[in-house]
């Protein structure tokens, strides 16, 4: 009877280490005695692979690794709604901080709830005194952009996320294109439309969110240049409320027996939702929401609207978790590099 072969007792060196992790001696060598400077990622790899095979340093890997990590902390002001639009960026970008190897990030997460400038104004001072850098959704007023331009002077780096913000040094942004986001929505009206006019309602939460804004700037163009058989109504301001959103949706449709498209360029999903429910001889027409939803996914399945441009919540985060990490170090901010453009997802009944 044969014995079963004997296990191996040879204690792992920095040759297994590398093998395992698919590097050179050199490389985990750097690792292990600090001799230069090797990239986090690189590092982390050395870490797992010494864990992977009982190496006896990969605790003092780990803790060479955490040392050298910067820590950082982040604040993030975002719009406190009854979108869950919010609630997934905010859980996204949580998940990206924690996700994150080359530095120690702690979130600064608060809502705004009162939307007075002074109230904004007050959270933006406060969160700024506990964080290097400062990323919000805010809609343009002097004591906003006065708020951030004193904490921008004490050293602290502010983002304008989704909408931009007229900052009186050139300002660091995330988000989509909301010129080419408008466009988009007007280009899927049109080609979903049965004739070649008809009445285009846009709701926006208001002017002062720029972002909203340019939305209905890259609308009306693409009509003007591309459609101009169609009629784009006067921009209807719902202030992201869904009851004003509801109302203003029914006399559209009382209103309008020509409508062929809305758009929703803002907050108040649940308005439009709640019109068309209880219209059923509305007419055809394409409806199109803002970011994808528990709530804009089942309007979607029921029929009532037709699809939704989406914002990306996950690649917001990684992108601006990213570039945050960039600005404290930076000389100044880069009005072309620390401006990153997510690209915008178009969600249907078949692809969400």
């Amino acid at each position: 009877m044969s014995k079963p072969p004997a296990l191996s007792t040879k204690r792992p060196t920095i040759s297994t280490v590398a093998r395992q992790a698919k590097l050179s001696v050199a490389t985990v060598d750097r690792v292990l005695n600090a001799r230069a400077p090797v990239n986090p990622d690189t590092a982390q790899k050395v870490y797992e692979a010494a864990e992977a095979v009982g190496y006896f340093a990969a605790r003092l890997i780990s803790q060479r690794i955490n040392d050298k990590k910067p820590v950082w902390h982040f604040g993030f002001l975002l719009l406190g709604t009854s979108q869950t639009f919010y609630s997934s960026l905010s859980q996204a970008i949580v998940d990206q901080a924690r996700l994150t190897r080359s530095a120690h990030i702690t979130c600064h997460v608060e809502l705004i709830h009162d939307r007075s400038p002074q109230s904004i104004a007050t959270q933006i001072h406060q969160l700024a005194e506990r964080c290097q850098c400062l990323a919000l959704v805010s809609f343009e007023h002097p004591l906003i952009l006065d708020a951030i331009e004193a904490v921008r002077l004490k050293g602290v780096r502010v983002v304008s996320l989704l909408t931009d913000l007229p900052t009186r040094e050139p300002g660091a942004y995330v988000g989509v294109d909301n010129y080419e986001v408008g466009r988009t929505a007007g280009w899927l009206i049109a080609h979903g439309a049965r004739a070649t006019s008809g009445s285009v309602a846009l709701m926006l939460g208001g002017h002062r969110f720029l972002g909203h804004e340019k939305r209905e700037a890259g609308l009306r163009s693409f009509f003007e240049e591309k459609a101009p058989g169609f009629r784009v109504l006067p921009t209807v301001i719902t202030m992201d409320n869904g009851a004003v959103t509801e109302e203003a949706t029914l006399e559209l449709l009382a209103r309008h027996a020509d409508l062929c498209g809305v758009y929703l360029a803002g907050g108040g999903v649940e308005g439009v939702v709640s019109a068309l429910a209880a219209t059923p001889d509305r007419p055809h027409m394409s409806v199109i929401l803002q970011e994808s939803t528990q709530e804009t996914r089942q309007a979607m399945r029921k029929g009532l609207v037709t699809l939704v441009i989406d914002s990306q919540p996950v690649l917001l985060a990684q992108a601006l978790i990213e570039l945050m990490q960039a600005l404290p170090t930076a000389d100044a901010i880069d009005p072309q590099r620390h401006r990153v453009f997510v690209p915008m997802q178009i969600v249907t009944p078949e692809n969400f």
